[in-house]
């Protein structure tokens, strides 16, 4: 295969999203065999919502995770992709969803949410595109009060023996063609497993997230590692002590 760019300059990506907008919902199903609505319901239960919280989904795209987090009181969607969140305001008109979530258009790195705002917060298969992911947990960070719940949902690879190498020529090879003859774009779906490479591995991502003030951060390996859920709290302001 030629190499794929990752360039991740927000006009690029956010281009690349609009063009595949379309076929988006229908290729995630059926490229994850169904699963991927498991991995969203995984992410949501992590947090422990109560029916008080206000949710902001970053990267919301066509809403899937806003849709699917039910027990939050209201939910704050955000992405930078006009034609995903054109789609995802007609599945929450079509829901009846519409009092309790709000799709915005904005930056993941300059997210439109006052301080210390919002009770949760998830993130599903965004990170990895955002041009500084370190930028972007800075900004969750910013947003969240102390104590709010994280979970953000992210590719990785399987580590198995045999399920690695099955894995890795599915998404190297067959992934990109599927893709390709689905959505009708060249570039996405080869984007997709390079970008999945060029990400750091779940040790050094889970740093980023503690080092921009987050605590008790884990990694669950999910799907034999295919996918990994990211789970952190939102640091609690240190007292003083006389």
């Amino acid at each position: 295969m030629a190499r794929v760019s990752t360039d991740k300059a927000p006009d690029r990506i956010a281009g690349m999203f609009d063009a595949i907008a379309p076929r988006y919902d229908l290729l995630n199903h059926v490229l994850s065999a169904g699963i991927d609505r498991r991995w969203r319901a995984r992410a949501i239960h992590s947090l422990g919502l109560t029916g008080r919280e206000l949710l902001l989904d970053v990267c919301t795209g066509t809403a899937d995770m806003a849709l699917q987090a039910d027990r939050a009181r209201r939910v704050m969607g955000v992405d930078f992709a006009g034609a995903m969140l054109a789609i995802g305001t007609q599945k929450v008109r079509a829901a009846g969803a519409g009092r309790r979530i709000v799709l915005l258009r904005g930056d993941a790195t300059q997210l439109p949410v006052r301080d210390h705002s919002v009770d949760a917060a998830t993130m599903a298969f965004g990170i990895r595109n955002v041009e500084r992911p370190e930028r972007a947990c800075a900004e969750l960070a910013r947003a969240m009060r102390a104590g709010a719940r994280l979970a953000i949902l992210e590719f990785g690879m399987p580590r198995v023996p045999g399920i690695s190498t099955l894995y890795r020529w599915y998404f190297k090879y067959l992934l990109p063609r599927i893709g390709r003859a689905v959505s009708g774009d060249r570039v996405a779906y080869s984007y997709l497993p390079a970008s999945v490479g060029a990400f750091p591995p779940p040790a050094e991502f889970a740093r980023i997230l503690e080092q921009s003030g987050f605590t008790d951060v884990k990694a669950v390996s999910l799907t034999f590692g295919i996918v990994y859920l990211y789970t952190a709290a939102r640091q609690r302001a240190v007292q003083a002590t006389d």
